[in-house]
């Protein structure tokens, strides 16, 4: 019986540990947030729960989560471009400083966006900027949408992953500053489902 209270003790230190460690990481180094639109699908859907890395500059390729540059609250976007960048877009390419993005095609599928209660046809691939490539929504013609924009010091140019759907990044609202950033998202920790196959989340996955 001893034995058995040991074990419980024991179990319970351990616990208490690992709450207090999860704390100690909140703190300093996470923050959860949920997805609260669904301009960056397929990477993140609305009701996805997800860690915000605090200490992680944003950088081209990452996923930021910076002050909107007009309102009050946080918008969410891949910096598509940082100071001293141009980006624009001519067709179906995407240009960062006159250079086409390479974007290869993978499938087709249909999206229901709660946003606006409406479902799309759309295609999706692998667009290739930052250190690893990530997945896109784009409509048939491939159309991205970006005025010619140049980033000037201290802002970034956010752009969401689903292309197709105008009114959640910097298309919309222009360059946000840099300093207002509170992180990058790079882990899911709860998936919403309704995705295919080829592009389901999981729970607790990277983010790319």
């Amino acid at each position: 019986m001893g034995a058995v209270r040991s074990g419980l003790g024991c179990l319970s230190w351990v616990g208490a540990g690992i709450i207090v460690v999860a704390l100690v990481l909140k703190v300093l180094l996470f923050d959860m947030a949920e997805v609260g639109h669904n301009g960056m699908a397929p990477t993140l859907v609305r009701g996805e729960r997800v860690l915000i890395n605090k200490r992680a500059a944003p950088a081209l390729g990452s996923i930021a989560v910076c002050q909107h540059p007009t309102e009050v609250g946080w918008v969410v976007g891949r910096v598509a471009a940082t100071e001293g960048m141009t980006i624009d877009s001519f067709g179906d390419e995407l240009r960062i400083d006159g250079e086409p993005i390479v974007f290869h095609r993978q499938g087709s599928t249909s999206f229901y966006n709660a946003d606006n209660d409406l479902t799309a046809s759309v295609m999706w691939g692998d667009e290739y900027f930052g250190p690893k490539p990530h997945r896109i929504f784009m409509k048939d013609n491939g159309r991205h949408l970006v005025r010619k924009t140049e980033v000037f010091d201290g802002k970034l140019y956010l752009l969401g992953d689903y292309r197709a759907y105008m009114g959640q990044d910097s298309r919309a609202y222009g360059l946000v500053d840099a300093s207002t950033c509170r992180g990058t998202i790079v882990f899911r920790v709860t998936p919403v489902e309704g995705l295919e196959k080829d592009i389901a989340h999981r729970y607790f996955e990277l983010i790319r």
